[in-house]
């Protein structure tokens, strides 16, 4: 491709993996790691009075909302006391509902909403007052507050925070500058925030621009932050290669392309003649339509060529025909019908020069030809030129709770199935492209995603292409969303999704990706139309974020040289706003390479005093601070990075204060000495930072963070070659994972009742809220409401347990709500009594719930967090539930309680079978599995089935020769009926739906009439015969309640653990 150099991360000096779009950032060694630019405003904003240049958004407010909940100690207090108020000012009234709506969502804070002059206007002083004292954040316009300003209702004195929406009012003649000039002349001015997203609408000019900020500044006595919005990326990181193209005119031999420019434009021109006819009551004018749809298949012959307007005309011709069949007015069909006459032409024609079936690129354009060998530059590496991929394989795998290594044995087993086909991401070592293609319209989008695919079926060298598009149709943010609306926005969320994960490596957009919405950094962003305001060039350029990365922009000969000019005025703006940036550096103080004689400055950190001994240096300590950040336990979501405050001393001296995230046990803040400038002062305050952190145990003996990742150091690693060579997990995955000292909730801790002591008895209640769709009861088993049954599991502790609201777990049945309620409290037990009833607890874990594993020694009462479950039921005849000591002994005395009975019967002693004792009963087989039996719910009593019934294989001729010949038993009763059973669960995560996969993903389902004709037949359904089956002691209804415990337990621990912090953190903010 000559002429073209582009950097790929196949053909990086770095290597392969460097760079790739989903790999964790590079750890910077001159700078401290940049934290999010929300972060720096909201500091800059907490200093001193600011304002925020966003673009638009919900970013604006966000920041203020933020700005508002850290200055709340100061307006939660009363307002007849030391108690202040903040005030939102709006230009207009629409804007204050949306504005006090964002401020309600995201705080607590009591909200007053006051939009029309007129209605205040009349209002006494009381009545103000008296809105004062009952809420703490006011949303007005700045007509309202100017009233009550002038009137001497509110005192400036009494507002913490003053909030200017759309500030840049303020230059011309508005309430906005009145206010200002009040606040002026106020020695107690609140502290103010301005939002504007509109400082760079449109083309402006750079000086303009400037004075305009300066202008700005000055009446809100304010300085304006871009942060890192505006200005592409993090200040320091990376810019990509930009590259404009001149791709060249478009020479079509055959003339199509002039013939079908022609057919259009004389169709248009014919439109735009009879425009002028009245449009009837719908206010949509007969040639709307037609107009439109002509101007979009012009735009896409222009840009794309001939292949592609052909393509356009077919898509619009299928879109006109549903306009046209519901249709009433004569006249607008007739417009119609012309139009779509117009576009079969324009398919005729090119059917003449190509085959619509092949991608012919003799009928597309240089723009296109151009986009084809960008992405040709983009072919990865083969797989197995590439070392282990195991780091990829889990970068998904998400730590979630789980009780058991099986799903259930027979049910989950349809879904499990199905599941796995949704599992083949591809690997990056084979799909290393990570791009945008930002185009102007829609149907450009559209078609140019068909081409793409069409090129990798022709072309192998294109084939590693996965593309789709997202162009926003259809998604207003106010309109009111209609059912196609709602498919068309699930649609495009699912685009989003698998770009995402990267299911797709190239996004076919409109601008509707520009901003706002959450993408990976990708490694190439192609502008297939050029940028026509700094705006739209900024935001698409900060798409290319990955660490090498391109960004070109495709231009027609013709406007090329205009462009440049353009480019220049974008990249003079970026400058100012640069220089606007919070804690802005220019690049010139950023050191590429380290100054060789700052070592002499200060002596390094060195652990022995032989040589080669691990050491830090004052150039290498920032990279170290860094890398110990980067290593601290994190979830995919959070941006860990130092903060470092450098102020000018007296001497004339610089001194830095750093300061580590909050989860590293280092948390006084390190001051560094006193240093000639801020870049010496920043490293100072580093180095010493790892010598504190190595005293601590947060570096070990090799000045390395410790974590998972270094354990093995000792026993067979080199670990500054693994630092080079290895890629590091992503925050949050397996190759992430550290060990936390599990939480155990204060009120639970060395809880266990003991004899003669006071204790508290919990009842665990369970009603079946939302009982399993029929789509979802693959089985059509009955449903098994626990409330029917009134035995149920209790809690037995020796401390009162706080009330905890309800909550949901999910069982076979449905969804079940869950309440922990006291039953009785102060009474006591006698020591015979606790151990019967600590036998039991240690029964249900162990023998039902099968949770003790090897190794693993379980000690009820020797546990950080002791109680006990036991069971209850309506005791005495009375209508209490209560402990129930009797069922606890039948327990006891039961043979089948954790083996299997050994019953004999004769035809002397037959076996009887009695209804009754299998209605709700778990059984066991007591032919196999002697080790570990299985248990089984009966679901239902077969009475028409004998055991000499047909048996549903054909191997055997009946239940009883099957039995016979396997297992060489012969039954005693041939007219016994036989038994219907499912599987006790051994699934006992049951805190998700049973029809979602653990992602919260719907899991597919099968017709219904295959589920039935599956589960209808005897072959898939357990059937035994009841003489060979033993009667557990513990009854189905009962079981399927111990079932729910392990996930009651935990999430009972969860809610406790909660309420204990938010306790703590209510007691400590006083």
């Amino acid at each position: 491709m000559a002429g073209l150099q582009l950097m790929t991360p196949a053909s990086s000096p770095m290597g392969p993996f460097f760079g790739l779009p989903w790999q964790q950032e590079a750890i910077h060694d001159n700078i401290f790691t940049p934290r999010k630019y929300q972060v720096e405003l909201l500091e800059a904003a907490l200093e001193h009075n600011t304002i925020v240049c966003l673009n638009t958004g919900s970013g604006k407010t966000f920041i203020a909302v933020l700005l508002t909940k850290e200055l709340s100690h100061q307006i939660r207090g009363q307002f007849n006391k030391n108690g202040s108020r903040t005030v939102f000012l709006v230009n207009s009234t629409p804007s204050v509902a949306p504005l006090a709506a964002a401020v309600k969502t995201h705080s607590d804070l009591k909200v007053g909403e006051y939009s029309s002059i007129e209605d205040v206007q009349s209002w006494t002083r009381e009545e103000w007052h008296k809105c004062f004292i009952g809420q703490q954040v006011l949303v007005m316009t700045c007509h309202v507050f100017l009233h009550i300003l002038r009137k001497g209702f509110l005192f400036l004195s009494k507002i913490n925070l003053l909030v200017f929406d759309e500030c840049h009012l303020a230059i011309k003649d508005h309430p906005y500058q009145e206010i200002m000039k009040m606040c002026e002349e106020n020695p107690s001015c609140p502290r103010i925030l301005g939002l504007t997203a509109s400082i760079l609408n449109g083309k402006c000019d750079p000086s303009e621009l400037e004075e305009k900020i300066l202008k700005l500044e000055k009446i809100l006595r304010s300085s304006a932050e871009t942060a890192t919005d505006l200005v592409v990326l993090d200040k320091y990181s990376s810019q990509p290669h930009e590259v404009v193209l001149d791709c060249g005119p478009y020479v079509d031999k055959s003339g199509l392309y002039e013939k079908l420019l022609m057919e259009l434009d004389e169709a248009l021109n014919f439109i735009n003649d009879v425009n002028n006819i009245p449009a009837h009551c719908d206010d949509r004018g007969p040639t709307l339509i037609p107009k439109q749809v002509l101007v979009d298949c012009r735009a896409v012959l222009t840009v794309l060529g001939p292949w592609c307007a052909d393509k356009v005309a077919g898509m619009m011709v299928r879109e006109l025909q549903k306009y046209i069949k519901h249709e009433q007015e004569e006249l607008n069909r007739k417009f119609l019908l012309f139009t779509d006459t117009l576009l079969r032409k324009i398919h005729a024609l090119c059917e003449e020069h190509f085959s619509p079936a092949m991608l012919d690129l003799k009928y597309v354009t240089p723009k296109v030809n151009k986009l084809l060998e960008i992405l040709h530059e983009y072919k990865p590496f083969e797989r197995q030129q590439f070392e282990s991929v195991e780091w990829y394989n889990n970068r998904n795998q998400d730590n979630y709770v789980s009780w058991s290594d099986s799903e259930d044995e027979d049910e989950d087993e349809e879904i499990e199935e199905k599941e796995k086909t949704d599992t083949n991401f591809p690997s990056p070592f084979t799909n290393i492209l990570c791009g945008i293609i930002f185009v102007e319209r829609r149907y450009t989008a559209v078609v140019l995603n068909r081409l793409i695919k069409e090129a990798g079926k022709q072309d192998p060298e294109l084939s590693y292409i996965s593309s789709n598009f997202i162009t926003g149709h259809g998604i207003g943010k106010n309109q009111p969303r209609n059912k196609q609306m709602e498919v068309e926005f699930r649609k495009q969320e699912e685009v989003l999704r698998k770009f995402r994960a990267h299911e797709t490596n190239l996004l076919i957009a409109t601008s509707v990706v520009e901003e706002g919405v959450d993408i990976p950094k990708c490694n190439l962003v192609v502008r297939f139309d050029l940028p026509t305001e700094y705006r739209s060039y900024v935001q698409s350029k900060g798409r290319a974020r990955a660490p090498i990365s391109n960004y070109i922009m495709l231009s027609d000969s013709d406007k090329i040289e205009d462009f440049k000019e353009d480019l220049k005025t974008y990249k003079a703006i970026e400058k100012i706003l640069r220089n606007k940036c919070s804690k802005s550096v220019d690049s010139a103080d950023v050191e590429v390479e380290p100054v060789a004689a700052d070592d002499d400055v200060l002596p390094p950190y060195v652990l022995r005093p032989e040589d080669g001994s691990p050491r830090v240096t004052i150039n290498t300590a920032i990279g170290h601070v860094n890398r110990y950040c980067a290593r601290l336990p994190s979830d995919p979501f959070t941006h860990l990075a130092p903060k470092c405050k450098t102020q000018e001393l007296s001497s004339g001296t610089f001194q830095s204060t750093l300061y580590l995230p909050i989860n590293s046990p280092l948390r006084i803040p390190v001051t560094g000495p006193p240093m000639p400038c801020t870049r010496l002062a920043e490293k100072a305050a580093a180095l010493l930072c790892c010598e504190r952190l190595h005293k601590i145990g947060e570096l070990d003996d090799h000045l390395m963070p410790v974590g998972k990742e270094t354990v093995k150091y000792e026993e067979e690693l080199d670990l500054h070659d693994e630092e080079e060579t290895s890629i590091p997990g992503r925050p949050g995955s397996t190759k992430r994972r550290q060990c936390y000292p599990k939480a155990i909730p204060e009120c639970l801790r060395n809880s266990y009742p003991k004899p003669n002591q006071p204790c508290y008895l919990y009842v665990i209640g369970m009603v079946l809220t939302t009982p399993l769709p029929d789509e979802l009861n693959f089985r059509r088993r009955k449903l098994y409401p626990p409330e029917d049954t009134t035995r149920c599991f209790g809690i037995l502790t020796a401390k009162p347990i706080p009330r905890i609201p309800h909550f949901p777990v999910y069982t076979r049945s449905g969804e079940v709500t869950i309440s922990i309620e006291l039953r009785k409290l102060n009474f006591t037990l006698g020591a015979k009594q606790l151990e019967l009833i600590t036998r039991l607890h240690q029964y249900i874990f162990s023998h039902i719930l099968r949770l003790e594993k090897p190794a693993l020694e379980f000690k009820p009462t020797e546990a950080d967090a002791a109680y006990c479950v036991l069971p209850l039921d309506i005791v005495h005849g009375s209508n209490h539930l209560d402990i129930d000591f009797t069922f606890m002994e039948d327990i006891e005395r039961s043979e089948a309680r954790t083996g299997i009975p050994n019953t004999q019967y004769t035809k002397e002693k037959p076996f009887t079978f009695n209804l009754e004792d299998y209605q709700d009963a778990v059984i066991i087989p007591r032919y196999r599995n002697f080790d570990q039996p299985h248990r089984f719910y009966v679901a239902d009593v077969y009475t028409d089935l004998t055991p000499l019934s047909k048996f549903p294989s054909p191997e055997y001729e009946t239940f009883a020769e099957y039995y016979k010949t396997k297992y060489n038993l012969d039954l005693t009763n041939l007219n016994q009926p036989l038994l219907d059973v499912d599987h006790t669960s051994s699934r006992l995560n049951l805190l998700t739906p049973r029809h979602l996969n653990q992602k919260g993903k719907a899991l597919p389902l099968s017709s219904a009439e295959k589920r039935k004709a599956k589960w209808e037949s005897l072959q898939n359904k357990q059937i035994l015969v009841p003489e060979l089956c033993a009667i557990h002691p513990i009854p189905a209804s009962l079981w399927r309640k111990a079932v729910c415990l392990p996930s009651i337990l935990y999430r009972l621990h969860c809610l406790l653990t909660a309420e204990e912090l938010r306790a703590q953190t209510a007691k400590e903010a006083g």
